[in-house]
């Protein structure tokens, strides 16, 4: 061997079921643990998929537990063939997503799942007309009627039905929704009670903007 050959370094290698069980643990006591024990296996998978790869492998080095949060928002699929996170307080949504009825319905549930606990919210329907640009929605928050008329603009979802539902919400418990960073067209939200907030921040490095602003 040429005696000046730069050696290769090794490959990392990607964090295992031991690593990633810790990393579980200490989100627990901010309920954003798993919440099926057996998912842990597809998880660690996703992981070393993930940060295995060249072009995500550093992002996973300086940003883990923004990558962890993630993936832990899924999607996987429920017992009713419903996609869902593997965390019920984690969200994530694409904002190309209004097709027609039932759209706004799907977002006001998922919040529903995401704060389970918290609210009541029931008597979900709405009317969504791409081609005449008209929108309705409709449901009840802890038996108060909400009734919204979302701005229609192609298949993109409207923000302000997103920040009206949470604030809602929020005003009737102590838990607060929150983006994580690196969103684009679609975001991951994360359900937290609001006393926690400053500590998760802690714990994964990274500030957490709020869905629903307050004064």
């Amino acid at each position: 061997m040429w005696p000046f050959t730069r050696r290769r370094a090794p490959e990392p290698v990607p964090p295992g079921a031991d690593e990633i069980g810790a990393m579980l643990a200490r989100l627990e006591p901010f309920g954003v643990g798993l919440d099926r024990a057996e998912d842990l296996p597809v998880i660690v998978e996703a992981v070393a998929g993930y940060a295995g790869r060249p072009q995500w492998r550093r992002r996973w080095q300086e940003e883990p537990w923004t990558e962890l949060l993630w993936i832990l928002a899924g999607p996987r699929e429920d017992v009713d063939g419903e996609d869902v996170s593997f965390s019920k307080r984690l969200l994530h949504w694409d904002t190309e997503c209004v097709e027609g009825p039932g759209s706004y319905c799907d977002l006001v549930r998922a919040l529903a799942r995401a704060f389970e606990g918290c609210v009541t919210i029931t008597d979900v329907t709405d009317h969504v007309d791409t081609r005449t640009r008209t929108a309705r929605l409709h449901c009840r928050i802890d038996g108060a009627d909400v009734d919204l008329t979302p701005v229609v603009e192609g298949d993109w979802l409207d923000g302000d039905v997103l920040v009206d539902v949470v604030g809602r919400i929020e005003a009737r418990c102590d838990r607060g929704a929150y983006l994580l960073p690196e969103g684009g067209q679609d975001f991951v939200l994360l359900v937290l009670r609001r006393a926690d907030l400053p500590a998760f921040e802690a714990l994964i490095g990274a500030d957490l903007a709020p869905v629903a602003p307050r004064d």
